[in-house]
């Protein structure tokens, strides 16, 4: 289905662009970076292959991969299969690990999507996954995949052409963090940017890979965090 065509462009070229931009412009370098990709080396298969194993991003080398993806006609969808195998792709990440699924379709492996997301998540890592649909027409189909990513303590974004993928990737990437209290208690939950209502008080910004930042709430005042 990536070999369709959407608005003019093949989905597979829109994907490809738009994911290089991402680790061009998006991803800071050296960022820990893993990518998987499947239906793109043999017809009719489930095969799935860590085309760039873990390592620190390096933009120009990632996207001299990224442009030779290519889709094969018939290639079917091993999205259970993949994201079991990234628990192996992901094992040396001593933090937090954020998961991204790209695809324009449903299983067709018979793999199963939701045991493979509950075990990423029972294993005791700190994971999100958030899953991009391109192009998903069925409203079942869609929801679904938003019930997976509940499962992965992420969000379903849905992209229907170039600039909706880029705004999905985009939005897919940004870190999440949480905020908790003197007492270790999870008082609120954000993205940068976003601008939170806490009492006054003292905090705990927690993001990144363990990252934490203390901060002050003072009385009838707003206080600013940068998280670098």
């Amino acid at each position: 289905s990536m070999l369709q065509r959407l608005n003019g462009a093949r989905r597979v070229e829109i994907a490809r662009q738009t994911l290089a931009g991402l680790v061009s412009d998006t991803i800071p370098p050296g960022t820990g970076f893993a990518l998987r990709v499947f239906g793109h080396r043999e017809a009719g298969s489930c095969r799935t292959d860590l085309e760039i194993p873990l390592q620190p991003l390096d933009p120009a080398s990632a996207n001299a991969v990224i442009n030779d993806i290519t889709a094969m006609n018939l290639a079917r969808t091993p999205l259970g299969r993949s994201l079991e195998l990234a628990a192996a792709d992901l094992a040396a990440v001593p933090g937090k690990r954020l998961l991204i699924v790209l695809t324009d379709g449903e299983e067709t492996c018979d793999g199963d999507p939701a045991a493979a997301i509950a075990g990423l998540r029972s294993g005791g890592w700190d994971i999100t996954v958030n899953i991009v649909g391109l192009a998903i027409a069925d409203a079942a189909l869609a929801a679904e995949f938003s019930a997976w990513a509940d499962l992965g303590n992420g969000n379903y974004f849905s992209a229907d052409d170039r600039d909706s993928l880029k705004a999905a990737l985009l939005e897919a990437t940004i870190t999440r963090f949480t905020v908790s209290n003197a007492a270790g208690e999870t008082v609120a939950r954000g993205r940068p940017g976003e601008q939170l209502s806490l009492p006054p008080g003292d905090y705990l910004v927690l993001w990144g890979q363990g990252a934490a930042t203390p901060v002050t709430v003072p009385p009838g005042r707003a206080a600013t965090v940068t998280l670098e």
